[in-house]
């Protein structure tokens, strides 16, 4: 059995990116350059996510905003369900997986004032 690993999440402005399943849950390894962002969306499935290299924190929504630095090899976990955004201070590079299929809807109303004038993901 091997891995299958394709190009995913990978976004012209944003950052390139690689993801595989394994045993029902989605893993990606995914760049993201400074002036974007990446998520403004929940998901079904609890997201962790552990910091490789440069500098970024996690922005929630769970009753009030509540900003989560990311620290160089510590997990951070967002819960399922809660709005979150990727702010990122210095092109940076992410071990992310999620309790299942990659399945996200995108939120409005959180973090319009960090997505303006930043490049981001958009689902139509």
């Amino acid at each position: 059995m091997g891995l299958k690993i394709e190009k995913w999440g990978a976004f012209e402005g944003v950052g390139d990116g690689y993801g595989f399943h394994n045993n029902g849950k989605f893993y990606a390894v995914l760049e993201t350059k400074v002036g974007s962002y990446r998520g403004n969306h929940i998901h079904p499935y609890d997201q962790h996510t552990i910091l490789l290299e440069g500098k970024a924190s996690y922005i929630k929504f769970d009753g009030r905003r509540v900003y989560v630095p990311l620290c160089k090899g510590e997990t951070v976990t967002v819960n399922a369900g809660v709005p979150h955004i990727l702010n990122v201070e210095e092109d940076c590079l992410t071990f992310e997986w999620w309790d299942g299929e990659f399945l996200a809807e995108d939120c409005t109303g959180y973090f319009e004032d960090i997505t303006r004038d930043r490049i981001g993901i958009k689902r139509v």
